[in-house]
């Protein structure tokens, strides 16, 4: 039994051998040293080719803020923040806003409804900005690229921002401290759209009372490099 086992096994390997030997390789099938690489492949790698220079020129970086606090108004935000790139990563900007657009929530409406226990009306107010001035900072160590459809690429980076300014209101004046991260999408060599994501640490006015909270703020708008 055990013979006539080894007997089919050594003849299975020897057929096995002789067809692999008659069916020869086909040379036509090799890649050659010129072949083409398709372009989708061509810029793939660990590490992305920068989108472009940036590094000595100034840059204008203007966007609307939204502000996504608890307090009685909805405070709009419009930013013209003249700027410069010392190097490709790093880029150090005035902050600038001439102005707010302030809305009242419904919030307001509803604490006027209300009356008090001593019979007093009860009423919510905060002081409204009017401007702000100050500082901004990015770091921008990440390159990559993004595809849109099947035949579009937009180049980008990935930055954190931090800033620091003085808030002027119709009463007083308070610090407003903001950490961030965002995006730039580059539409060419010289102008891209951002969005950034803030955290803020701002000293607001609430019936006559100053003190800190925090708020998410969200940014999108466009950048100049001149």
């Amino acid at each position: 039994m055990r013979i006539g086992l080894l007997l089919l096994m050594f003849l299975f390997l020897h057929f096995a051998e002789s067809a692999h030997a008659s069916t020869p390789l086909d040379a036509t099938l090799a890649p050659t040293a010129d072949e083409e690489v398709s372009n989708v492949f061509r810029d793939m790698g660990v590490v992305q080719r920068r989108a472009m220079r940036k590094a000595n020129r100034f840059v204008v970086s203007s966007y609307a803020s939204l502000d996504f606090s608890d307090g009685p108004y909805t405070n709009y935000s419009i930013h013209i923040n003249p700027g410069y790139a010392f190097s490709d990563f790093f880029e150090v900007y005035a902050n600038i806003a001439p102005f707010y657009i302030v809305e009242k929530r419904s919030i307001v409406d509803l604490v006027s409804s209300l009356k008090l226990a001593n019979g007093q009306q009860a009423s919510i107010t905060a002081a409204k900005p009017k401007y702000q001035l100050g500082v901004e900072a990015i770091w921008a160590p990440l390159y990559g690229k993004d595809s849109f459809g099947i035949s579009r690429i937009i180049r980008s980076d990935t930055f954190l921002k931090m800033g620091i300014s003085q808030v002027t209101y119709d009463t007083t004046t308070g610090m407003n401290f903001k950490l961030g991260i965002g995006k730039s999408f580059f539409l060419g060599t010289s102008a891209g759209i951002r969005f950034c994501v803030d955290y803020g640490y701002i000293q607001s006015v609430v019936n006559d009372v100053k003190s800190y909270k925090g708020l998410v703020l969200l940014e999108t708008g466009m950048i100049y490099y001149l």
